[in-house]
C-alpha cells in the first residue's frame, strides 16, 4: 500500500475539578490562557503499520481496526493509525499505556520530556523503544472518535479519544472545559483551527468524562502499575 498523507489527532480528556481536554498552546501573545491553540497530532508513517511495530501492540487486531475505520484500507494500515495516536499521546503527555510480561500486566509509563522525543518521532523508533523496555503498547486505551476526509485528496484526519489521569500536566499544553474554550474563542481570546473548533463543539454535548466515554465506549484509565 502506498503511503498516504493521513493524520491522527489526539483528544485527551480528564475529570479533575471539571471535565476538560488538553490543547497545545503555540503562542501566548494573547496573554495567560490565550493564544493559538490546537489539538496534538501527527502524520501516519509507514513504520506505524510495519510488522515489527504491530507485533509490539496489545488489545487490538487489524481486522477490528479496519471495521472501525473503513474497509478501503488494509488491516495493518488501520491498526497503524492507532499506533500513530499512541505516539502522539507519548509526545504530548509523556504517557504510554502498555502491558508487560507473560501475564500482560497493565503498566502506565510516564516518560520524561528529555526521553520521549525519539520514541515518539516515528513508528520504527516507537517499536524499538517498546522492544528495549520489554513492553507492548496497549492500543485498547485509545478509542476512535471521529474523522474528516479532504474531498480533494481523499486524505483523512482521524481523531482518537483517550482518558488520562486527572492530575496530568504537560509542558506547552493547557486544559480547557470545551464550553469555556469556545466562549473565549467567541470573545477573541483564543484562536482555534477548524478541527479543534469542531471537536470542541462536539464535546460541549457532554458534561463529564463518564458521559463522553459511555457514548463512545472508551475505557477508563486502568488500575495499572506506575512504571516511572
Amino acid at each position: 500500500m502506498v503511503d498516504r498523507a493521513d493524520r491522527v489527532v489526539l483528544v485527551a480528556v480528564r475529570d479533575s475539578r471539571r471535565f476538560g481536554l488538553q490543547v497545545l498552546s503555540r503562542s501566548t501573545a494573547a496573554g495567560a490562557g490565550g493564544g493559538d491553540l490546537s489539538l496534538p497530532g501527527d502524520r501516519v508513517d509507514s513504520g506505524d503499520h510495519a510488522v515489527l511495530t504491530l507485533e509490539r501492540c496489545h488489545d487490538l487486531t487489524g481486522a477490528r481496526a479496519r471495521r472501525l475505520l473503513g474497509h478501503e484500507m488494509s488491516p495493518a494500515y488501520a491498526m497503524g493509525c492507532w499506533v500513530a495516536a499512541a505516539r502522539v499521546l507519548l509526545a504530548a503527555t509523556g504517557l504510554l499505556f502498555a502491558v508487560k510480561g507473560e501475564h500482560r500486566t497493565p503498566v502506565l509509563r510516564r516518560v520524561p520530556p528529555r526521553e520521549r522525543q525519539a520514541p515518539s518521532a516515528n513508528g520504527p523508533e516507537f517499536a524499538g523503544f517498546l522492544v528495549r523496555e520489554q513492553l507492548r503498547c496497549d492500543l485498547g486505551r485509545l478509542f476512535f472518535f471521529t474523522q474528516w476526509v479532504d474531498p480533494g485528496s481523499g486524505c483523512a484526519t482521524r481523531f482518537f479519544l483517550v482518558n488520562v489521569p486527572a492530575g496530568l500536566r504537560s509542558a506547552g499544553a493547557v486544559w480547557y472545559a470545551p464550553d469555556e474554550a469556545l466562549l473565549r474563542w467567541r470573545d477573541g481570546g483564543l484562536s482555534l483551527d477548524f478541527q479543534t473548533f469542531a471537536c470542541l463543539r462536539i464535546l460541549t454535548d457532554f458534561s463529564s468524562c463518564d458521559s463522553l466515554l459511555s457514548e463512545y465506549q472508551a475505557p477508563e484509565p486502568p488500575h495499572a502499575t506506575l512504571d516511572p
